[in-house]
């Protein structure tokens, strides 16, 4: 509906932007989750891999090139902790991003029908 000295144009804006303090939370704690989860998948997808090759670790050549020695046992705990924050992250990210649209509603049916007996 129009008011009195408003035009048509003024009144069918379908894509306004958020502004309750209510939908800018709703909002921010979406994109929220998604940084999280995504930043559990770019941990996994861009962290250093340690390959086992014939039941021993491949050491990179870069470390081998600096000539010092090798504490194998901090490579791994670096290659445990970061699977650990990947794993956490994703896991977090998920769990948040399936309550937050199950409670938004996007997944939800129609109304409920009446069961007969």
């Amino acid at each position: 509906m129009a008011t009195p000295g408003s035009t048509a144009s003024d009144t069918s804006v379908p894509d306004q932007p958020v502004r309750s303090k209510v939908g800018r939370r709703h909002v921010f704690v979406g994109v929220l989750f998604w940084v999280i989860f995504g930043s559990g998948l770019l941990v996994q997808a861009l962290g250093p891999r340690l390959t086992i090759e014939n039941n021993a670790f491949v050491i990179p050549p870069s470390l081998v090139a600096q000539g010092a020695d090798i504490p194998v046992a901090d490579i791994v705990g670096k290659q445990r902790r970061m699977q650990w924050l990947s794993l956490i992250l994703t896991v977090t990210g998920a769990l948040g991003l399936s309550v937050y649209y199950y409670r938004g509603g996007y997944f939800r049916r129609g109304p409920a029908r009446a069961r007969s007996p």
